[in-house]
């Protein structure tokens, strides 16, 4: 069994693996495939959700959206995530993405895959491993 952070991992088997592989440290990953899934997944609440760019046909702003709106959840990081190989995002495209994020209460958007082009195999490895420990690690923001 994996231990430290409970995250939650919504997107499809294959890049829920890919996600999993890329990691270089040990993390109580949760996975869900769809939307009724990842919501089921948030009791007990998790430490990090992480969501693919196509998690169950789009449904990745509609997921942000729940976890924000919901009392007890809003305060949880999330982070959008890309990482099995498909359409390229073009920088326009990906800046909208990480705009769109951040608009709607995230915290982070990675292209694994530009990651991984960018700066290698192992170091995009690093970079996404020491993300998801710091946004694990953030303390809830006093609302109150």
């Amino acid at each position: 069994m994996s231990t430290g952070p409970r995250i939650l991992v919504a997107d499809s088997p294959d890049a829920y693996q890919a996600f999993r592989a890329a990691l270089t440290s040990s993390f109580a990953l949760v996975h869900a495939a769809s939307f009724e899934e990842a919501k089921q997944a948030l009791d007990p609440a998790p430490t990090l959700v992480v969501c693919g760019c196509h998690f169950d046909e789009g449904r990745m702003y509609d997921l942000l959206r729940h976890l924000k709106a919901t009392r007890g959840l809003d305060r949880i990081p999330f982070m959008a995530v890309r990482c099995v190989p498909g359409e390229l995002l073009d920088d326009a495209l990906y800046e909208s993405v990480k705009i769109a994020v951040r608009a709607l209460g995230g915290n982070a958007f990675v292209d694994l895959l530009r990651w991984q082009r960018r700066w290698g195999t192992a170091e995009a490895s690093h970079r996404l491993t020491h993300l998801v420990q710091t946004l694990a690690a953030t303390p809830p923001a006093d609302t109150g």
